[in-house]
């Protein structure tokens, strides 16, 4: 059987693996031996998985490949920050970072090919959508960013914050989740792992009543509907008002607080005003907000606010809401902070009035 025809066996989990071996005739606690072996371990050949037979291990080499992304390309950032270019199986690329601060390790990961939902702010937006990632392909990327951690060192989270939006991908999400916090799988901690989202309210119930205690971060970016759903389009169906009730509904259920992620843009939601809008607006939820100064990208006219004007915006913010960070941004020189992952472009953009956008901001 040829490469291209086999089936990727990372995504397959373990009633998967346990129709896959029982097919065969081997005994059901097979089953997570191998689950170990492909997550756990990530070994890279099926002849490694030495406590399988070797009619196994061919059986599985035959139908599976244990290759499911390509590494094309990485770039190091000065602050030492990794960007990863990926290739897919059907030639889309996509990419991940790993986060290096003070020995800690963080692993930002993408969901989809671009993202349709078209923040502007976001290059992903720019960059239009091709198609949701596989569950194999959203747990692969740990598994090939893992090795370029020191060996010294741990990997303290992941974040899904890469390409895309991870409540548009929910199944596959949902399952790349269960395999990286199964001791089976890749024995990830819920508590160190955090779902970013722009916004969709069904999910975010959804994603509570399942029972999936990850940790949730709300990319909210404006103090207001108006603004919001000038720089964030997903507004004009899932309400601020909606967004906010679903954030509460999902800390209470979890039982962690949300983290509410906003992007501070000079001129457009910085100001002393929005501050204020900002913390009555998020009164009475569980919550932090991390403060982010907007990361340039091409084709937007933003900027980022001078560093005093967002340490004043931090200030009027707390202790008014309850935990407020300004966080410093890792790996702008080499486009792979927060808001600056983009491969490819699949459309031409609609030229966009950005006019609408900067004059809505309120006299100082």
């Amino acid at each position: 059987m040829s490469t291209n025809s086999k089936v990727q066996i990372k995504g397959v989990w373990l009633e998967d693996f346990e129709g896959i071996l029982a097919s065969w005739g081997e005994k059901p606690y097979r089953v997570k031996q191998l689950a170990t072996w492909v997550y756990n371990k990530g070994v890279t050949d099926f002849d490694q998985m030495s406590n399988l037979s070797k009619t196994v291990r061919e059986k599985l080499d035959s139908a599976y490949t244990l290759s499911t992304l390509k590494l094309v390309k990485t770039q190091g950032s000065q602050d030492g920050s990794v960007k990863f270019l990926f290739a897919l199986k059907d030639g889309e690329t996509i990419e991940s970072v790993l986060i290096r601060d003070k020995g800690k390790n963080t692993i930002c990961i993408s969901v989809q090919v671009g993202c349709p939902l078209g923040c502007l702010f976001c290059a992903t937006g720019y960059m239009g959508y091709k198609r949701n990632l596989t569950a194999g392909e959203i747990v692969d990327q740990i598994l090939q960013v893992k090795p370029y951690i020191r060996p010294e060192e741990i990997l303290n989270n992941v974040v899904y914050m890469g390409m895309g939006e991870p409540l548009l991908n929910y199944h596959n999400v949902i399952k790349s989740l269960k395999i990286l916090t199964s001791d089976y799988g890749v024995c990830i901690s819920p508590k160190r792992i955090t779902l970013s989202t722009a916004g969709l309210v069904p999910q975010i119930y959804h994603l509570a009543d399942d029972g999936v205690k990850v940790k949730l971060a709300v990319s909210l970016h404006a103090p207001d509907e108006e603004l919001r759903k000038k720089l964030m389009p997903v507004t004009n169906k899932h309400s601020l008002k909606g967004l906010l009730a679903a954030a509460k509904y999902y800390a209470q259920k979890v039982g962690h607080r949300v983290t509410f992620e906003y992007i501070l843009i000079k001129g457009v939601n910085d100001s002393e005003k929005q501050a204020m809008q900002l913390a009555r607006l998020i009164a009475n939820i569980p919550c932090k907000i991390n403060l982010i100064m907007y990361n340039p990208i091409p084709d937007a006219p933003f900027e980022r606010p001078a560093l005093e004007q967002a340490q004043k915006f931090r200030e009027i913010l707390y202790p008014r809401a309850p935990a407020v960070t300004l966080r410093i941004s890792k790996g702008t020189d080499i486009a792979a902070a927060c808001g600056q992952l983009k491969t490819k472009v699949y459309k031409k953009q609609k030229p966009l009035d950005f006019q609408k956008i900067l004059h809505l901001q309120p006299a100082r």
